[in-house]
């Protein structure tokens, strides 16, 4: 929107669950109180990032805005009273908390984009759709992805032994030429045994043993991120992240908050979101 020759910054507001809503109308009016009028847009946003707690990025909010936030007595308050409504439900960490902003956001950016984009064919994720019904599936999910990767596994395993054992007669092949050559020239004993049993084995028993694999795994799992399994594998390891107490983000290319894998990887987020 422009105005008076400036742009005037219309967000469009994302909502939260219940309880992040009540915890940021707790901290509003204190955080606006600090703001000077034209940045009352970002209350929610400096908000949301009190209660996540990241000091880097409180810090720098401070510096940029000229405000202070954890020196503040009643915003210290008020965050003790937020902290102790997060304890009563299941919102127990900051990854946890975040997962849950990113699922707000996720969520709205699938409406907005409902709204504004078309497609020629609607059923045009069907496909997918019924293959995440499988792939994620609790009764079919697990034991495929195990299938997957065992296969993978076996594949990289047993095939890199066939160029392994090429590569290493051929570096055996190469090092009799170069200790023929060393003897030719009368190299002295101690020099050639750095050169050629330390440095030359050990470098070309290192290509030997692992070039191959990495060659037959790589290509592997790039195939399986290019047709979105990856999405589906973390999908499935998620639950099992949580119940030991790991942060997601370890597994792969994980899908925060989102039942719908699908939709997350097939809606086309042409749009900006701001908190």
């Amino acid at each position: 929107m422009w105005l008076l020759g400036k742009i005037t910054p219309c967000p469009h507001k994302v909502s939260y669950s219940k309880v992040i809503e009540d915890c940021i109308n707790i901290l509003d009016s204190a955080i606006r109180e600090k703001l000077d009028p034209s940045k009352h847009y970002l209350s929610r946003w400096i908000c949301l990032k009190l209660i996540d707690g990241d000091k880097k990025i409180l810090d720098s909010i401070s510096k940029n805005l000229h405000i202070s936030l954890l020196e503040d007595t009643s915003i210290s308050l008020k965050l003790i009273q937020i902290k102790s409504k997060f304890s009563s439900i299941d919102i127990d960490s900051a990854d946890n908390f975040r997962d849950e902003i990113v699922s707000s956001i996720v969520f709205t950016a699938e409406t907005l984009s409902s709204d504004v984009c078309s497609f020629e064919k609607d059923t045009y994720n069907e496909r997918d759709r019924k293959i995440d019904k499988i792939l994620t599936s609790k009764k079919f999910g697990v034991p495929i992805m195990l299938l997957f990767l065992g296969v993978i596994f076996w594949i990289t395993i047993v095939g890199a032994n066939y160029p392994s054992q090429l590569l290493s007669n051929l570096f055996a092949w190469i090092k009799d030429g170069l200790i023929l050559g060393f003897n030719t020239i009368h190299s002295p004993v101690w020099l050639t045994s750095i050169l050629i049993d330390g440095i030359y084995t050990t470098l070309t028993w290192v290509i030997a043993v692992m070039l191959p694999p990495m060659a037959i795994f790589f290509p592997l799992f790039t195939l399986m991120e290019d047709l979105g399994y990856l999405p589906r594998i973390s999908f499935n390891l998620d639950k099992y992240f949580r119940k030991a107490c790991s942060s997601r983000k370890a597994s792969i290319n994980h899908v925060h908050g989102s039942d719908k894998v699908g939709d997350f990887y097939n809606q086309p987020l042409c749009f900006r979101l701001v908190d």
